[in-house]
């Protein structure tokens, strides 16, 4: 899925995840996406990001909707440091 779609997508869904090009994050060109609100809580009250799976061990610490819509996109998430999550294509 391309990459500007799949971030609406996303944001469309956990508005909280604040899914926004990687190259915010980086300052330079990047294929990925950054989630700005990776340690924020969305609606039904699961972390966007949990680096240590208290509530998500199934889906490596990722929000199970927002781990959905990466694995049906062919993208994937993969952490920074313990606070932040990034994404990149499959």
């Amino acid at each position: 899925m391309n990459k500007s779609v799949l971030i609406k997508k996303i944001n469309k869904a956990l508005p909280q995840a604040e899914a926004v090009d990687a190259s915010e994050f980086y300052g330079e060109d990047r294929d990925g996406i950054w989630f700005k609100g990776s340690e924020d809580t969305a609606s039904d009250g699961f972390i966007i990001f949990d680096y240590y799976e208290e509530f998500t061990q199934d889906t490596m610490g990722i929000h199970p909707t927002l781990y959905k819509i990466l694995n049906e996109a062919g993208w994937y998430g993969e952490p920074y440091d313990a606070g932040t999550l990034m994404a990149w294509q499959d």
